[in-house]
């Protein structure tokens, strides 16, 4: 085992496991870097091999295109993001507790993980915020999707829909809730960096997170009893 923590991820998403060896690793490292410095369109294999030392024929063993390099990355983002919202909402007393804070989870900017030192998570979910969209809105969808490349994503999402359901067995749109945070959250934090008069902006971000936990609220009371 290279490392101690690792995500299990659709095997579409690479032609070898980057996460089992020395090399593959090197090769997720550098990615997130690099993406994260000049953006996708301008981010080719062939740089990637470049910044790590390699040829860009043992990076191609690893991923056949740079599309699937982002579909590993993004399916690995939100196994991780799954992991560590079950882990810590778990001793929390009531669902909508932990529906909140699962909430804060996702659009809080968080920090690098020290068990996975060849994964910078804050850059990581840098990428994920501009980038992520990018694995969904393509013409191939349909056919990637029935890969499995986005299971991690949708099963974030049913988790979170499950609580929703506990919270309030009456709200008719549990996963448009959760999808419309997620994805909402990830826009305004690119509006507050770079087009900040389409947001509401505050220091430290902390208002996207009171406005999306207050739509939350908002959409389930609207809709009936919240039960604790």
């Amino acid at each position: 085992m290279i490392i101690q923590f690792k995500i299990a991820q659709p095997t579409c998403t690479y032609l070898r496991d980057p996460q089992e060896t020395k090399l593959g690793l090197s090769i997720i490292q550098h990615s997130i870097l690099l993406i994260h410095e000049i953006g996708f369109e301008r981010f080719t294999l062939k740089k990637l091999s470049e910044s790590i030392g390699c040829t860009e024929a043992s990076v191609y063993r690893y991923f056949q295109s740079k599309h699937q390099l982002l579909l590993f990355l993004f399916s690995w983002y939100w196994g991780w993001m799954n992991y560590r919202i079950q882990h810590e909402i778990d001793p929390l007393r009531t669902s909508l507790e932990r529906l909140e804070k699962a909430i804060s989870l996702l659009i809080e900017r968080t920090s690098d993980d020290q068990r996975t030192p060849f994964i910078d998570e804050a850059k990581l979910q840098g990428i994920i915020e501009q980038e992520g969209v990018k694995s969904l809105l393509t013409k191939e969808v349909d056919s990637i999707n029935k890969t499995g490349a986005f299971e991690n994503y949708k099963k974030l999402v049913e988790y979170l829909a499950e609580l929703i359901q506990q919270i309030n067995p009456n709200y008719s749109y549990p996963n448009m809730l959760i999808t419309t945070i997620i994805e909402g959250a990830h826009l305004q934090h690119f509006f507050a960096d770079h087009l900040p008069r389409l947001t509401n902006r505050s220091e430290n971000h902390q208002s996207i997170s009171s406005f999306y936990l207050h739509l939350l609220t908002s959409s389930l009371q609207t809709n009936g009893k919240i039960n604790d």
